[in-house]
């Protein structure tokens, strides 16, 4: 299998028959050197088919649709996307002016019910093409139907909820499902040795602790071949080595992790490192040298570790950093080591004795990914000021040769492609940039992500680039036409963070899945949902108003929107922040908001009037946490930069009154006690601390979490303070005694959120294992899990055809069946 075989072409004589017999029969257009259907004809041809369809569903008398498909799977995805608009979208729309949106509805259903009668031989792609109309006119959610018993073609379910459906006894051709990935974090692919008797691989890591391996089909689709738990939580890096016999990652927990790859994907993992030789915090980098002896580690402990493949045992750990560690990679001769850091610099290793050669400077912000060229002579680095610098070497000397610029926010991830003529950025800014190594210059621009592009690679053969985005996509670009020719889309259901009403009747959560629920505290039960319409939109926090009325919710689109309960309207609040929006906090009168951003500021917003009042500037990094006091006269804001600050906003005075250090990692979370006396942090440091809110002064510091700590939350009464951290624990601890009051270790995955009910007799959690739970804090016992539909609830597939091993599986781990 090579990656050009991305479309199987004719052989040339076919080619020249074809373009003659076409020539004598219609218009051609000669462009350069392809031919191609005059315009004219392609819109008649395009209204033709558009026309017969829609009079084929009115009469159900079917020809076209069944010996045509009228959007295909097999084709590349930018095609099937042209496909879907310029045909299906007409087709609905002469549709709903025959019969009316809920006619039409009924009409398509029952043009399933006949073909049920008939022999599954004459059905062709009848059934694929109206499914594929159904979900247009239900906006992605066919729920309910009954597909069962009839041959389905050339469906893309990608992003269809599908709950509660009948797929029973029912045969799938060419169809595509959505996989169970969440945020794609890493992505490697192996450069093919021919002496290896497989087809290439792809490894991609994910938010869940996942890895996924895919294979390249011989229609050159992506494939996935195998999927399994390879850590706790995030998986930040993978990587093959050349022969794909390896495969390394570092994850959230920071554990390094060595797995075999046998000829039939059979995983081992071999080699773990001693744990006197781990890392103290995640690993964000795992890279293999060429001849796969050694695998290098970079961590957020600021070391990075060389390892021995074949023994397992650390052989130098790499000092010299002061903050942490984003990127490494080998050189290809393997004689040198390059890192990238939060301090602004990179630094050039010897493998051999472990030193440091040299350190470059220039970049104005962290550096997270370096890259090596294949001829060793140029190193690339991307760095959070949104630039990429190329330096040369030569004889053993580092020279910034040139910066490109055209990003509009940090770069995560750059690569060099084999042939070296390319370089490939990816950013926070959502675009994947292709550059000329040359002649420097943007060759191309790709758009289309929702989020950021967290890792990128080039095929072997340099003709392809991959990516990954916090999106949830894996997608595969052609360099030669710059088109998307496959998307592959994950699913989550994540909860990032849970609230009480202030009655303590309604419990509002907002999750991975674009959605803001709001639950009934006492059944448990759903009684509203709240849609983001944008599928790529990832909420990060929901505040509720102290008057109950008002929901605010924060993403990384950069912007904050406001919820109205009662009637469901959504408001948009200007675009001030440059970055996206972290945290969110009403005041206690509900007439102000503050939020904090990833641009580093802190700004005050007026709810009624919707427009920014005031912004703090002077954090150094981004601002992860921001919360108003009982009385409304304080925020306080906790960032990257390891500080929380004090704001005084008194009488319409704005002024910084004391910053708080002492934490030595990020502070995820802030909250004033009720009597305003008390400040709580907590920090990727795996602490949460206690502070004098008045002097600033360090009152007592918990420790007992094995990782990140995501959220803290005092009681009511302001006695107790609770910590939802990475490790999937929540922690109770008396606030006076320091001690530890309660261990509750329910959840599955990491906690994301803690909240007291307004009476203090229960606590809310939520995390990455997708439920919400409900804790009597008398007892201890978690006496409710709230858990939303998850994408195929319900959903039968008894007795189907055409689906392999791993699409059934993950269609099951998403809540299908295969019996009643």
């Amino acid at each position: 299998m090579n990656w050009r075989n991305i479309i199987i072409e004719p052989d040339g004589k076919s080619i020249q028959e074809g373009i003659r017999s076409l020539s004598s029969k219609i218009l051609l257009d000669k462009k350069d050197d392809y031919f191609t259907i005059h315009p004219l004809l392609i819109e008649y041809f395009t209204q033709k088919i558009i026309t017969i369809a829609t009079e084929e569903i009115k009469t159900q008398k079917f020809q076209l649709l069944k010996s045509n498909s009228l959007t295909k799977t097999t084709v590349p995805d930018y095609l099937r996307k042209i496909q879907v608009n310029v045909i299906l979208h007409p087709i609905i729309k002469n549709l709903i002016h025959n019969f009316q949106e809920n006619n039409l509805e009924s009409n398509l259903i029952d043009c399933l019910k006949t073909l049920k009668n008939e022999p599954s031989g004459q059905i062709g792609g009848i059934a694929g093409n109206i499914i594929n109309l159904l979900n247009i006119l239900k906006n992605g959610h066919l729920i309910g139907y009954d597909f069962s018993h009839i041959p389905i073609r050339q469906v893309d379910f990608s992003n269809i909820r599908l709950n509660q459906v009948d797929f029973s006894y029912s045969q799938f051709f060419d169809c595509i499902f959505p996989q169970t990935c969440g945020s794609i974090l890493s992505i490697s692919c192996s450069q093919f040795n021919r002496s290896f008797p497989r087809e290439e691989l792809l490894a991609t890591g994910d938010s869940h602790g996942m890895i996924y391996l895919w294979k390249v089909k011989q229609d050159g689709k992506l494939e996935l071949s195998k999927s399994f738990p390879a850590h706790g939580s995030w998986v930040w890096s993978v990587a093959l080595n050349s022969e794909g016999q390896l495969l390394a990652s570092g994850g959230q927990d920071g554990i390094v992790k060595i797995w075999s790859i046998t000829t039939d994907l059979s995983i081992n993992c071999h080699s773990l490192p001693h744990p006197s030789q781990k890392h103290y915090a995640p690993i964000r980098a795992v890279t293999f040298s060429a001849d796969s002896k050694f695998l290098a580690t970079g961590s957020e402990d600021k070391t990075i570790k060389i390892w021995s493949v074949e023994t397992g045992e650390c052989l130098h750990t790499l000092e010299g950093h002061q903050e942490r560690v984003g990127g490494v990679t080998f050189s290809p001769n393997g004689q040198l080591l390059a890192s990238g850091s939060a301090d602004k610099t990179i630094k050039i290793w010897s493998v051999d004795t472990g030193k440091c050669l040299h350190t470059l400077t220039g970049h104005q912000d962290w550096v997270w990914q370096v890259a090596f060229s294949s001829d060793g002579q140029l190193l690339a680095s991307g760095s959070g000021d949104k630039t990429i610098k190329i330096w040369s070497i030569i004889e053993g000397e580092y020279q910034n040769i040139d910066t490109l610029t055209g990003h509009e926010s940090w770069i995560w991830s750059i690569a060099f492609s084999p042939d070296g003529q390319y370089i490939a950025s990816g950013s926070e800014d959502f675009t994947l940039r292709l550059w000329s190594v040359k002649t420097r210059e943007c060759l191309q621009c790709f758009r289309g992500y929702g989020n950021r592009l967290s890792s990128i690679t080039f095929s072997p053969d340099s003709q392809y680039i991959l990516s990954g985005s916090i999106d949830r996509s894996i997608r595969l670009w052609s360099i030669k036409n710059h088109k998307c020719l496959q998307q592959i889309n994950g699913h989550t259901d994540w909860i990032c963070s849970v609230a009480f009403s202030p009655d303590g009747k309604t419990l509002i959560s907002g999750s991975g899945d674009q959605t803001i629920r709001l639950w009934s505290g006492e059944s448990g039960k759903v009684i509203k949902i709240l849609q983001e319409k944008d599928y790529w939109v990832l909420l990060y926090q929901v505040a509720v108003s102290a008057n109950g009325q008002l929901i605010a919710s924060t993403s990384h689109d950069n912007t904050i929107k406001l919820w109205d309960i009662r009637t469901d309207e959504k408001y948009t609040f200007s675009p001030e922040h440059q970055k996206r929006v972290w945290s969110i906090a009403f005041s206690p009168n509900s007439q102000m908001l503050v939020s904090g951003s990833g641009d580093n500021s802190v700004k005050l917003w007026s709810v009624p009037r919707g427009f920014c009042l005031k912004t703090f500037e002077e954090h150094q990094a981004w601002v992860l946490s921001v919360n108003f006091s009982l009385d409304g006269k304080l925020i306080a804001t906790g960032s990257e930069d390891r500080t929380i600050k004090l704001w005084s906003i008194e009488d319409n005075m704005t002024q910084s009154l004391r910053t708080f250090k002492g934490h030595q990692g990020r502070i995820w979370s802030v909250v004033f006690s009720s009597d305003g006396q008390r400040l709580a942090s907590s920090s990727d440091d795996q602490t949460v601390k206690v502070w004098q809110v008045k002097d600033g002064r360090l009152i007592n510091s918990f420790e007992g979490h094995k990782s990140w700590v995501w959220s803290v939350a005092f009681s009511p009464d302001g006695k107790l303070l609770a910590s939802g951290g990475d490790d999937a624990t929540i922690r109770i601890w008396d606030v006076e005694t320091g001690q530890l009051h309660q261990l509750l270790c329910e959840h599955t995955k990491s906690v994301r959120s803690v909240c007291f009910s307004p009476n203090g007799n229960t606590l809310a959690s939520a995390g990455e294992d997708e439920t919400i739970k409900l804790w009597n804090l008398k007892t201890g016992e978690c006496q409710n899990t709230l858990r939303s539909p998850r994408l195929y609830e319900q959903t039968n597939i008894k007795g189907v055809e055409g689906l392999n091993y791993e699409t059934s599986n993950t269609m099951k781990i998403l809540g299908a069946f295969l019996s009643r």
